[in-house]
C-alpha cells in the first residue's frame, strides 16, 4: 500500500513539472517547432560576426558588445503562393513576442517594414533581446539576441560604432539569400 501511494505521489508530481515546463507561447518554443518547416529558414549567429578592433571603443562598449554571446535568427519567407499561411505565421510570432513575461521595448515602422522590440530582464539590464521584423512585400524574421547582463542603452551606442567595425558577410549573406 505504501509502495502504490508513493508511485502515485511520484507519478503526479512528475506529471506535473513535465506540464509547467512547456511553455507553449515561449520564443524557445517557437523556434524549435519551426526552424524545419520548410518556409522557414534559422540561423544561429555568434556575437563574433562583428569585429569591432578597428572601431575603436570606450571599456563601456567594449562591456556592451561582451554581454552578447548570440543570435538566433528565424526568418519567413513570402510569395504569391503562401501569402495566408504568412499571415498566419506571423500572427503566431506576434502572439510569442505578447506573452506577459516578455516587456516590448518598442514597436516602430520604416520603409515598410514593422519592428517590435522586446526584453526578458529587469530595468537596468536584460538577458534577451526579440525582435520581429516583417513586410508583406518579403517576410517575416524573428532575432533573439542572447547574453548576460545587456545594458540597453550601451548597446545602443553600439550600433553607432558599426559603420567602423568589419562584419563577417558570410553569415550574413545566408539570410539576404534566403529573402532574394
Amino acid at each position: 500500500m505504501k509502495m502504490s501511494i508513493k508511485f502515485v505521489f511520484t507519478l503526479f508530481c512528475l506529471s506535473l513539472v513535465l506540464v509547467s515546463c512547456k511553455d507553449e507561447n515561449s520564443i524557445q518554443t517557437y523556434f524549435v517547432d519551426h526552424q524545419e518547416l520548410p518556409e522557414f529558414t534559422s540561423f544561429d549567429v555568434s556575437a563574433k560576426l562583428v569585429d569591432f578592433s578597428n572601431a575603436n571603443l570606450t571599456e563601456e562598449e567594449k562591456d556592451a558588445y561582451e554581454s552578447i554571446r548570440k543570435l538566433d535568427i528565424l526568418a519567413y519567407r513570402v510569395n504569391d503562393k503562401n501569402k495566408d499561411k504568412y499571415q498566419l505565421e506571423l500572427n503566431k510570432a506576434k502572439t510569442v513576442l505578447n506573452n506577459k513575461k516578455y516587456e516590448e521595448l518598442m514597436e516602430f515602422k520604416d520603409n515598410g517594414v514593422n519592428v517590435k522590440i522586446s526584453t526578458i530582464g529587469d530595468n537596468d539590464t536584460v538577458d534577451e533581446f526579440l525582435v520581429l521584423a516583417s513586410s508583406k512585400e518579403v517576410g517575416f524574421t524573428v532575432i533573439r539576441v542572447l547574453g548576460d547582463d545587456m545594458k540597453p542603452e550601451e548597446l545602443i551606442k553600439l550600433t553607432n560604432k558599426l559603420q567602423n567595425a568589419d562584419v563577417d558577410q558570410g553569415q550574413l549573406n545566408n539570410l539576404m539569400d534566403f529573402f532574394k
